[in-house]
């Protein structure tokens, strides 16, 4: 965490949780307070935001005085769906899941989100109820919104909206492909598309990629709508035909051409 914004969260203005959300550190910014270091810091990391960083000093400083910011510890839930508040989120630092879990308890992840991105939006949008519950992976920290004052902003800027409206694409286009997959893609099909969807953010190094943090086997079951002994299964098949070595939190993919290749035709096809 940055020094400013580490100094902002541990102001002695915190208080604990807010109504419609989880329960982390809080800060709410005046205007007197948004001319602090503290306060550049934040303003710094909101021009980081995928959707602001073309946003005019102006209007990030209306975002800054009309936000919360909010520290939440690793495993804190952040929002619960069917959760009637409309606040929008934007991520300053950590890491995000966003899931849901069905009526029997099974835990189904939609994706993991990051520093730069944002959520809450759609009921910030539409009024309705939360339609995913979102947890920290690790410790993190937002800036939060309310609806009614991100909904003016974008009725005053259309260069805004439409980098809104670009966003909510990208969003919908990946949930219509992950559908597809779990339509039409069997188990290890699945995987394979999920490793390779992680090795896109890996770190390469010559043929092979290495991704870290893996998720656990759990975790890609939960990803791919599967179950944790199926996950096991493949990955070990994986190893032993020479695509993939496993390690404690990590994965090495041997050769990532090859695992395309060989791997991904069909699965794209």
């Amino acid at each position: 965490m940055k020094p400013g914004l580490a100094a902002a969260t541990a102001s002695p203005r915190h208080r604990s949780g807010l109504t419609g959300g989880g329960h982390g550190r809080t800060i709410a910014l005046t205007r007197r307070e948004t001319g602090s270091v503290a306060a550049s810091a934040i303003l710094d990391q909101l021009r980081q935001i995928d959707l602001f960083d073309q946003l005019p000093d102006e209007k990030l400083a209306f975002v800054l005085s009309h936000a919360t910011v909010q520290t939440f510890a690793a495993a804190s839930q952040i929002l619960s769906n069917r959760d009637r508040s409309n606040d929008v989120f934007f991520i300053l630092s950590g890491r995000l899941q966003v899931k849901n879990y069905s009526r029997n308890g099974r835990e189904f992840i939609f994706s993991e989100i990051g520093g730069g991105q944002l959520f809450g939006e759609f009921s910030a949008l539409d009024g309705l109820p939360r339609s995913a519950s979102v947890e920290a992976m690790e410790d993190s920290v937002v800036a939060r919104m309310k609806a009614v004052d991100f909904v003016a902003l974008l009725k005053t800027d259309f260069e805004l909206t439409f980098r809104l409206l670009r966003l909510l694409t990208a969003k919908s286009r990946g949930l219509s492909d992950r559908l597809f997959e779990l339509i039409a893609l069997n188990a290890r099909d699945r995987l394979c598309v999920e490793l390779a969807r992680l090795a896109a953010d890996g770190a390469p190094d010559g043929p092979s990629v290495m991704i870290r943090p893996a998720p656990t086997h759990y975790e890609f079951a939960a990803r791919i709508g599967s179950h944790r002994e199926a996950v096991t299964r493949e990955l070990n098949q994986l190893v032993a035909r020479g695509y993939l070595r496993l390690g404690r939190k990590h994965i090495l993919v041997l050769d990532i051409t090859r695992f395309t290749n060989e791997l991904l035709g069909s699965s794209r096809g």
